[in-house]
C-alpha cells in the first residue's frame, strides 16, 4: 500500500496495528480448530465444539476484512 506524503507515520503504524489486532481471534481460533482436529484434546473434537469454532472463524475473517477496508485510504480503493 503507497501512502500519500501528507499521511504521518503514526497514521500508517495505527493502520497496522489495527489489522493487526484483528487477525488475534482467527489465529486462536484456528489453534483451537486445529487441536480439536487433532483428538488429542478430548471435548474439542466433537461436533458441538467444532461447528462454533468454524463459525467463529467466519466472522473472525469478517473483521479482518473490515479493519482492511476501514484502514484503505479512499483513493486507494477508487483506483483499484
Amino acid at each position: 500500500m503507497e501512502s500519500s506524503s501528507t499521511e504521518s507515520p503514526a497514521r500508517i503504524w495505527l493502520r497496522r496495528l489495527v489489522i493487526a489486532v484483528s487477525c488475534a481471534p482467527l489465529a486462536a481460533l484456528s489453534v483451537l480448530h486445529t487441536m480439536g482436529r487433532s483428538e488429542d484434546f478430548g471435548v474439542l473434537g466433537r461436533w458441538y465444539v467444532m461447528v462454533p469454532l468454524a463459525v467463529g472463524c467466519y466472522f473472525a475473517w469478517n473483521l479482518i476484512e473490515k479493519a482492511i477496508a476501514w484502514t484503505t485510504p479512499v483513493e486507494t480503493r477508487e483506483e483499484a
